[in-house]
């Protein structure tokens, strides 16, 4: 057997990391409704019920600047975050899909959106996750995402 050498770099694991703990806790919680998967991942109720989830909640510290009851950690994972962007000789790791205006290079060289808002608030979040729904549900396999 040949050993096959993962070519995912550090942004894809952490992004492929987070899925895994952020979809556990949905399938623990039995958490369905785009409403109440915001709810529950409101940064005043995580920082409660799952104190592991991210590091920044033992400090009582956010990463966005928006009101602890509307922050929502649900996609701390940005879905417009491209994590695949990863240039050694240039030194750019991560890039904004959307190219937002809030977004920056830091001095490491990863793209930094704690400026951005755009997709932590639980109304984008219950939006997004809607939408998703309804992709979902007009199709007749996810897989081959032929529309029924």
């Amino acid at each position: 057997m040949e050993y096959i050498e993962d070519k995912k770099n550090p942004l894809e694991k952490w992004f492929e990391e987070f899925e895994k703990k952020r979809d556990s806790i949905v399938k623990r919680m039995g958490l369905k409704d785009p409403k109440e998967i915001a709810d529950y991942f409101s940064y005043s109720n995580m920082k409660e019920q799952e104190k592991d989830f991210c590091p920044l909640y033992k400090k009582s510290e956010k990463c966005h600047n928006i009101d602890e009851n509307e922050l929502c950690c649900f996609f701390c994972g940005c879905p417009f975050y491209d994590f695949a962007k990863w240039d050694e000789k240039k030194k750019h790791y991560g890039a904004c899909k959307i190219f937002s205006k809030h977004g920056f290079r830091n001095n490491y060289g990863y793209w930094d959106c704690s400026n951005c808002e755009t997709p932590h608030t639980k109304k984008f979040t219950i939006t997004y996750l809607k939408k998703l729904n309804k992709k979902k549900n007009n199709r007749s396999t996810p897989l081959t995402g032929k529309v029924s």
